[in-house]
Protein backbone atom coordinates (compact mmCIF):
# COMPACT_ATOMS: atom_id res chain seq x y z
CA UNK A 1 0.00 0.00 0.00
CA UNK A 2 2.81 2.21 0.37
CA UNK A 3 4.64 2.23 -2.96
CA UNK A 4 0.52 2.64 -4.40
CA UNK A 5 1.07 6.20 -2.20
CA UNK A 6 4.43 7.37 -3.28
CA UNK A 7 4.64 10.17 -5.56
CA UNK A 8 8.30 10.59 -7.50
CA UNK A 9 9.70 13.17 -9.18
CA UNK A 10 10.64 13.00 -12.97
CA UNK A 11 14.41 11.83 -11.51
CA UNK A 12 13.59 9.43 -9.38
CA UNK A 13 10.99 7.73 -11.55
CA UNK A 14 14.02 7.85 -14.13
CA UNK A 15 16.66 6.51 -12.06
CA UNK A 16 14.17 3.39 -10.84
CA UNK A 17 13.48 2.18 -14.04
CA UNK A 18 16.23 2.47 -15.84
CA UNK A 19 15.88 5.18 -18.44
CA UNK A 20 16.91 9.26 -18.89
CA UNK A 21 15.20 12.12 -17.63
CA UNK A 22 14.88 13.30 -21.49
CA UNK A 23 13.11 9.92 -22.30
CA UNK A 24 10.50 10.59 -20.00
CA UNK A 25 10.28 13.97 -20.36
CA UNK A 26 9.71 12.97 -24.89
CA UNK A 27 7.00 10.60 -23.48
CA UNK A 28 5.36 13.12 -21.32
CA UNK A 29 5.34 15.59 -24.64
CA UNK A 30 4.08 13.24 -27.15
CA UNK A 31 1.35 12.26 -24.98
CA UNK A 32 2.34 8.50 -24.33
CA UNK A 33 3.27 8.94 -20.28
CA UNK A 34 1.58 12.00 -18.33
CA UNK A 35 3.04 12.92 -14.85
CA UNK A 36 -0.03 12.70 -12.34
CA UNK A 37 0.59 16.16 -12.07
CA UNK A 38 2.58 19.24 -11.74
CA UNK A 39 3.93 20.78 -8.81
CA UNK A 40 3.82 24.72 -8.28
CA UNK A 41 7.78 24.89 -8.47
CA UNK A 42 7.12 23.15 -12.71
CA UNK A 43 7.92 19.70 -11.24
CA UNK A 44 6.59 16.97 -12.81
CA UNK A 45 4.85 13.97 -10.22
CA UNK A 46 4.53 10.49 -10.98
CA UNK A 47 2.57 8.04 -9.28
CA UNK A 48 1.79 4.50 -8.74
CA UNK A 49 -0.44 3.95 -11.90
CA UNK A 50 2.39 6.06 -14.08
CA UNK A 51 5.10 3.81 -12.68
CA UNK A 52 3.08 0.80 -13.74
CA UNK A 53 2.52 2.20 -17.03
CA UNK A 54 6.19 3.13 -17.65
CA UNK A 55 7.19 -0.50 -17.21
CA UNK A 56 4.34 -1.24 -19.68
CA UNK A 57 5.55 0.60 -21.88
CA UNK A 58 8.63 -1.03 -21.45
CA UNK A 59 8.43 -4.48 -22.07
CA UNK A 60 6.66 -3.27 -25.27
CA UNK A 61 9.87 -1.33 -26.36
CA UNK A 62 12.21 -4.34 -25.67
CA UNK A 63 9.71 -6.23 -27.81
CA UNK A 64 10.74 -3.74 -30.50
CA UNK A 65 7.44 -2.09 -31.02
CA UNK A 66 7.46 1.63 -32.32
CA UNK A 67 6.05 4.41 -29.68
CA UNK A 68 3.34 5.41 -32.41
CA UNK A 69 2.41 1.30 -32.27
CA UNK A 70 2.32 1.76 -28.03
CA UNK A 71 0.00 4.46 -27.86
CA UNK A 72 -2.38 2.61 -29.95
CA UNK A 73 -2.04 -0.50 -27.70
CA UNK A 74 -2.57 1.20 -24.48
CA UNK A 75 -5.69 2.54 -25.77
CA UNK A 76 -7.26 -0.85 -25.86
CA UNK A 77 -8.33 -3.34 -23.43
CA UNK A 78 -7.52 -2.90 -19.67
CA UNK A 79 -4.05 -3.07 -18.52
CA UNK A 80 -4.26 -6.83 -17.35
CA UNK A 81 -5.61 -7.92 -20.41
CA UNK A 82 -2.88 -5.97 -22.39
CA UNK A 83 -0.42 -7.85 -20.28
CA UNK A 84 -1.56 -10.95 -20.99
CA UNK A 85 -1.77 -10.50 -24.55
CA UNK A 86 1.82 -9.65 -24.08
CA UNK A 87 2.73 -12.77 -22.32
CA UNK A 88 0.97 -14.99 -25.35
CA UNK A 89 3.14 -12.95 -27.89
CA UNK A 90 6.95 -13.96 -26.05
CA UNK A 91 5.54 -17.20 -25.11
CA UNK A 92 4.86 -17.46 -28.61
CA UNK A 93 8.25 -16.51 -29.54
CA UNK A 94 9.95 -17.91 -27.06
CA UNK A 95 8.41 -21.28 -28.48
CA UNK A 96 9.37 -20.23 -32.18
CA UNK A 97 13.11 -19.67 -31.23
CA UNK A 98 13.64 -22.90 -29.22
CA UNK A 99 12.16 -24.74 -31.98
CA UNK A 100 14.44 -23.34 -34.46
CA UNK A 101 17.62 -24.22 -32.18
CA UNK A 102 16.10 -27.42 -31.86
CA UNK A 103 16.13 -27.83 -35.90
CA UNK A 104 19.43 -26.22 -35.97
CA UNK A 105 20.72 -28.39 -33.64
CA UNK A 106 20.03 -31.18 -35.50
CA UNK A 107 21.42 -29.64 -39.07
CA UNK A 108 24.74 -28.82 -37.07
CA UNK A 109 24.57 -32.28 -35.75
CA UNK A 110 24.26 -33.71 -39.37
CA UNK A 111 26.93 -31.53 -40.87
CA UNK A 112 28.89 -32.58 -38.60
CA UNK A 113 28.86 -36.02 -39.44
CA UNK A 114 27.19 -36.83 -36.07
CA UNK A 115 24.10 -39.59 -35.81
CA UNK A 116 20.98 -37.83 -34.96
CA UNK A 117 19.27 -38.14 -31.67
CA UNK A 118 17.26 -41.59 -31.46
CA UNK A 119 13.61 -40.61 -29.98
CA UNK A 120 13.94 -42.87 -27.33
CA UNK A 121 17.06 -40.77 -26.11
CA UNK A 122 14.32 -38.48 -24.76
CA UNK A 123 13.25 -40.49 -22.54
CA UNK A 124 16.29 -41.39 -20.65
CA UNK A 125 16.67 -39.81 -17.02
CA UNK A 126 18.77 -36.60 -17.24
CA UNK A 127 22.27 -36.91 -16.31
CA UNK A 128 23.43 -35.38 -13.22
CA UNK A 129 24.48 -31.96 -14.21
CA UNK A 130 21.57 -31.70 -16.41
CA UNK A 131 19.31 -32.33 -13.57
CA UNK A 132 21.32 -30.12 -11.29
CA UNK A 133 21.75 -27.33 -13.74
CA UNK A 134 17.35 -27.84 -14.11
CA UNK A 135 16.82 -27.83 -10.30
CA UNK A 136 18.91 -24.34 -9.82
CA UNK A 137 16.99 -22.88 -12.65
CA UNK A 138 13.57 -24.20 -11.22
CA UNK A 139 14.60 -22.26 -7.85
CA UNK A 140 15.94 -19.32 -9.37
CA UNK A 141 12.91 -18.71 -11.24
CA UNK A 142 10.19 -19.90 -9.40
CA UNK A 143 11.48 -19.12 -5.79
CA UNK A 144 12.74 -20.68 -2.54
CA UNK A 145 9.23 -22.84 -2.36
CA UNK A 146 10.70 -24.79 -5.41
CA UNK A 147 13.59 -25.84 -3.43
CA UNK A 148 11.33 -27.58 -1.25
CA UNK A 149 8.94 -29.61 -4.05
CA UNK A 150 12.42 -30.39 -6.00
CA UNK A 151 13.29 -32.06 -2.04
CA UNK A 152 10.06 -33.55 -1.94
CA UNK A 153 10.66 -35.41 -5.28
CA UNK A 154 13.81 -36.54 -4.92
CA UNK A 155 13.10 -37.96 -1.64
CA UNK A 156 10.22 -40.05 -3.40
CA UNK A 157 12.64 -41.01 -6.38
CA UNK A 158 14.94 -42.64 -3.60
CA UNK A 159 12.27 -44.15 -1.54
CA UNK A 160 10.26 -45.18 -4.84
CA UNK A 161 10.94 -48.76 -5.89
CA UNK A 162 10.21 -48.10 -9.61
CA UNK A 163 11.97 -44.73 -9.21
CA UNK A 164 12.43 -43.12 -13.27
CA UNK A 165 12.59 -46.58 -14.20
CA UNK A 166 12.08 -48.13 -17.54
CA UNK A 167 8.32 -48.93 -16.93
CA UNK A 168 7.74 -45.15 -15.56
CA UNK A 169 10.11 -44.20 -18.80
CA UNK A 170 7.83 -46.30 -20.97
CA UNK A 171 4.19 -45.15 -19.49
CA UNK A 172 5.49 -41.85 -20.31
CA UNK A 173 6.60 -42.57 -23.90
CA UNK A 174 2.99 -44.38 -24.42
CA UNK A 175 0.70 -41.27 -23.10
CA UNK A 176 2.98 -38.54 -25.32
CA UNK A 177 2.65 -40.77 -28.18
CA UNK A 178 -0.89 -40.60 -27.64
CA UNK A 179 -1.17 -36.93 -27.26
CA UNK A 180 0.69 -35.59 -30.55
CA UNK A 181 -1.25 -38.83 -32.29
CA UNK A 182 -4.03 -36.16 -31.67
CA UNK A 183 -2.11 -33.24 -31.78
CA UNK A 184 -1.22 -34.55 -35.12
CA UNK A 185 -4.88 -35.63 -36.24
CA UNK A 186 -5.82 -31.69 -35.86
CA UNK A 187 -7.12 -32.20 -31.98
CA UNK A 188 -8.04 -28.81 -30.35
CA UNK A 189 -6.00 -28.71 -26.95
CA UNK A 190 -9.73 -28.12 -25.06
CA UNK A 191 -10.50 -31.36 -26.34
CA UNK A 192 -7.80 -33.75 -25.41
CA UNK A 193 -8.10 -36.26 -22.15
CA UNK A 194 -4.90 -35.08 -20.02
CA UNK A 195 -5.88 -37.33 -16.80
CA UNK A 196 -3.26 -39.78 -17.42
CA UNK A 197 -0.69 -37.28 -17.91
CA UNK A 198 -1.63 -35.50 -14.99
CA UNK A 199 -1.77 -38.37 -13.21
CA UNK A 200 2.07 -39.67 -14.24
CA UNK A 201 3.23 -36.29 -13.10
CA UNK A 202 1.57 -37.27 -9.51
CA UNK A 203 3.34 -40.50 -9.29
CA UNK A 204 6.82 -38.84 -10.07
CA UNK A 205 6.27 -36.36 -8.03
CA UNK A 206 5.05 -38.72 -4.77
CA UNK A 207 2.32 -36.18 -4.36
CA UNK A 208 -1.05 -34.99 -5.85
CA UNK A 209 -0.64 -32.48 -8.56
CA UNK A 210 -3.97 -30.62 -8.42
CA UNK A 211 -5.50 -28.19 -10.96
CA UNK A 212 -3.38 -25.24 -9.77
CA UNK A 213 0.02 -27.51 -9.57
CA UNK A 214 -0.72 -28.62 -13.43
CA UNK A 215 -1.37 -25.29 -15.14
CA UNK A 216 1.78 -24.39 -13.20
CA UNK A 217 3.68 -27.24 -15.00
CA UNK A 218 2.08 -25.91 -18.50
CA UNK A 219 3.68 -22.74 -17.67
CA UNK A 220 6.96 -24.42 -16.82
CA UNK A 221 7.23 -26.06 -20.11
CA UNK A 222 6.80 -22.55 -22.03
CA UNK A 223 9.35 -20.94 -19.85
CA UNK A 224 12.74 -23.12 -20.69
CA UNK A 225 13.96 -23.29 -24.14
CA UNK A 226 15.30 -27.21 -23.43
CA UNK A 227 11.23 -27.98 -22.52
CA UNK A 228 10.25 -26.97 -25.31
CA UNK A 229 12.99 -27.96 -27.96
CA UNK A 230 11.95 -31.49 -26.39
CA UNK A 231 8.52 -31.48 -27.26
CA UNK A 232 9.21 -29.70 -30.72
CA UNK A 233 11.80 -32.83 -31.31
CA UNK A 234 8.59 -34.68 -30.91
CA UNK A 235 6.54 -32.59 -33.24
CA UNK A 236 6.49 -29.29 -34.60
CA UNK A 237 3.98 -26.77 -32.85
CA UNK A 238 3.60 -29.83 -30.07
CA UNK A 239 4.90 -27.80 -26.99
CA UNK A 240 2.38 -24.39 -27.68
CA UNK A 241 0.06 -27.16 -28.09
CA UNK A 242 0.41 -29.91 -24.83
CA UNK A 243 0.75 -26.19 -22.63
CA UNK A 244 -2.39 -24.65 -23.94
CA UNK A 245 -4.11 -28.38 -23.62
CA UNK A 246 -2.59 -28.72 -19.83
CA UNK A 247 -3.85 -25.31 -19.08
CA UNK A 248 -7.32 -26.04 -20.64
CA UNK A 249 -7.55 -29.21 -18.44
CA UNK A 250 -6.53 -27.55 -15.12
CA UNK A 251 -9.66 -24.68 -15.94
CA UNK A 252 -12.32 -27.73 -16.57
CA UNK A 253 -14.85 -27.91 -14.70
Amino acid sequence: MENELREYSVGELARTAGVSVRMLHHYDAIGLLKPAHVASNGYRIYGYAEALKLQEILFYRAAGMPLREIAEVLNEDQPLQRLLIHRQTLAKGLTDQAAMLATLDRTIAHLSGEAPMPIEDLYKPFSAQQQADYEDWLVETYGPEMAEAIEKARKHAEESPEGFSENRIKRLREIETALVASYEAGATPESVDLSAHQNWVSDMWGQPCDAQAYKKLSELYLAHPDFIARFETLSKGFSQWLSTAMTAWSERD
